[in-house]
């Protein structure tokens, strides 16, 4: 599934908010080595992101919230441009400037940590 973070932690990681792809754990092969940084996420669970140790780039990021699952920031895909979010969380923490093309199906102000589970778990054959 596709989605936005609206975080604060996100917001000043990306410069607004944060889109990316969960993927079950087991579903992803990664090679080299990573940078990690970990921090605080919005749920106030541990969030460990993933950064190329070259280039910097945001790769993916593991939230002990959703255990199991790893968010892989759609900058991280060649053909990023196909994705679109369908859900959205913390939305009380949104950019007032920021829109939804018609593509966002669902959104979850702080917490709602089961709802967006069981809301993942429901769509991950809708990945691309």
């Amino acid at each position: 599934m596709i989605f936005q973070c609206n975080c604060t932690r996100c917001r000043r990681m990306s410069g607004t908010a944060s889109v990316g792809a969960m993927y079950g754990i087991s579903e992803v092969e990664t090679t080299g080595t990573p940078k990690k940084y970990t921090c605080n996420g919005g749920s106030g669970m541990l969030v460990h992101n993933h950064f190329c140790p070259e280039c910097g780039t945001r790769l993916y990021a593991m939230p002990e919230a959703m255990e199991g699952f790893m968010g892989i920031a759609l900058g991280a895909f060649d053909d990023s441009l196909q994705f679109e979010p369908r859900a959205e969380i913390f939305t009380n923490y949104k950019m007032k400037w920021l829109r939804d093309s018609g593509c966002i199906k669902e959104s979850f102000e702080e917490g709602a940590v089961a709802e967006r589970i069981q809301l993942l778990m429901e769509n991950l054959d809708q990945r691309g």
